[in-house]
């Protein structure tokens, strides 16, 4: 044996491994590499090849030698020591230190995660009524009357917020009023709309004040002067205008009666039939984010009463799957990708991935609890199941034919690279629904051990870190939305 190894546990389910490379395995080594330099380049007073160890040694040094071969050993000679220790890594292991004299490794392996599950069969979780606060109803009402708003002709004397059309004309006038010998025209405008904005007055100061409060159909005379300070062609002159209202629009909203309802849409005859509608799909809606939040509810209490051991390296996978999540929405939207989004906000990649840590460790909890259950259980996913599931997330119907253009993916999902994700969430989604009937004190199905095709049992859960992150909110499975 040309190693020995030495293993020590560490906490959070991860095992260093010291692996010591005996002398004489580095020595050949050593000789091997030196004769590989004295191969590929020329050493003075020598032909290629024929340079003695000792003589390559005082040209690279014992460094350059070790570079030679290092990675590579160090490879091979930790594959050895995990077969020979019968260690299973739960994923890539890292090198923590690498000494010369003597040489040795220092790697530290992380372990599968072990869940002990509390009592779950005898876990209650209280569930709370879904219930549609009536303003919601009126503020989705309000919505619909800002959709539907748009500029209506009034009788009424203009004001701020107004649209106006006029005919405008103003020409510059000597000091009695009266226009100059060239008449110089200032405006000359016909059908001239114009909003009233307060906060940004028409020129010159005071146009506007001369303006309010007139009528459609109205004609007004009036003399207004330019400050001798204003950055205007016209500073210290007067100008006489002459002005008719053509018309005079305010954007308003419809009044809440029943054609306003007709014109939300065709089924609703009246306000009444409009406001049910509303408050049954602000009703589903509730009932879906309470079932969510039940769901998290009863994980949440299973993670409580259970004891879970897991190296960091569950909860940095996590964070990696939302950023890759988040990097592709990103995309989606036509931007440049979540660094570049984030050097637009002054933030680091760093910064929120440790942004994200508190919602990703409740996730990576969450998914550890789930496949423990699913182990325990016995639950595995159908054909039937998993078929459902595809087109379900195709939005194909049940019995409907796929079309034609999403073939390639459904294969991709059914028994392609996608299959063990879609098995993945049919699994979650049973072992979901089989802890809340218990968590309800209700009788749960009943999952019996097959034999068979091996099925994932990961769980994938649906839960994201939302508004916290500052990112748009879509809630993704192990994701988080990007900063706004």
């Amino acid at each position: 044996m040309s190693f020995t190894v030495k293993t020590e546990p560490r906490e959070n389910r991860q095992l260093a491994v010291t692996i010591e490379v005996d002398q004489q395995r580095v020595e050949q080594e050593l000789r091997k590499a030196a004769a590989k330099i004295a191969q590929q380049y020329a050493i003075p007073g020598f032909r290629k090849g024929k340079a003695p160890y000792h003589i390559i040694v005082q040209q690279v040094g014992l460094q350059g030698l070790y570079s030679e071969f290092i990675d590579e050993l160090g490879e091979e000679l930790f594959r050895k020591a995990l077969e020979q220790e019968n260690i299973q890594p739960y994923a890539q292991s890292s090198l923590e230190d690498i000494q010369l004299d003597p040489l040795t490794y220092r790697l530290v392996v992380p372990l599968e995660p072990t869940v002990k599950l509390g009592d779950y069969r005898s876990l209650r979780v209280e569930e709370e009524p879904v219930q549609v606060d009536p303003a919601e109803i009126d503020r989705r009402l309000e919505m619909y009357r800002e959709e539907y708003a748009d500029w209506r002709e009034v009788e009424r004397p203009c004001t701020y917020g107004d649209l106006v059309t006029m005919d405008v004309k103003s020409v510059i006038v000597r000091e009695d009023g009266e226009a100059g010998e060239e008449g110089e025209v200032v405006l000359d405008e016909t059908d001239w709309e114009v909003t009233l904005d307060e906060e940004h007055p028409l020129e010159p100061a005071g146009l506007d004040r001369e303006i309010l409060g007139m009528r459609a159909g109205e004609e007004k005379e009036f003399v207004i002067a330019w400050p001798a300070d204003s950055q205007s062609i016209y500073a210290g002159k007067r100008a006489k205008f002459f002005v008719k209202i053509k018309k005079v629009e305010a954007y308003e909203k419809p009044e809440l009666n029943d054609d306003f309802a007709k014109l939300v849409g065709p089924d609703y005859e009246t306000l009444e039939d409009l406001r049910n509608a509303i408050a049954e799909s602000l009703a589903e809606e509730a009932s879906k984010e309470a079932q969510r939040q039940y769901a998290d509810k009863v994980l949440d209490a299973l993670v409580e009463i259970s004891e879970l051991d897991y190296p960091p390296v569950v909860v940095e996978d996590q964070i990696d799957a939302m950023l890759n999540d988040i990097d592709r929405r990103i995309r989606q939207m036509g931007l440049d990708g979540l660094e570049a989004f984030l050097q637009q906000t002054g933030r680091t990649i760093e910064s929120y991935r440790e942004q994200l840590r508190p919602g990703a460790t409740q996730i990576a909890r969450r998914n550890l609890v789930l496949s423990e259950v699913i182990r325990q259980e016995g639950i595995e996913a159908s054909e039937e199941e998993i078929e459902a599931h595809v087109r379900r997330m195709l939005g194909t119907e049940a019995e409907g034919e796929i079309d034609p253009s999403m073939r390639e993916l459904a294969d991709f999902l059914r028994s392609g690279p996608g299959r063990p994700m879609v098995i993945s969430q049919v699994l979650t989604e049973k072992a979901i629904q089989f802890l809340e009937a218990l968590a309800r004190g209700q009788e749960p199905p009943v999952f019996q051990q097959k034999t068979g095709e091996a099925q994932t049992t990961h769980a994938q859960s649906d839960d994201t870190p939302s508004e916290s992150t500052d990112a748009p909110e879509e809630e993704t499975s192990k994701t988080e939305e990007p900063p706004a």
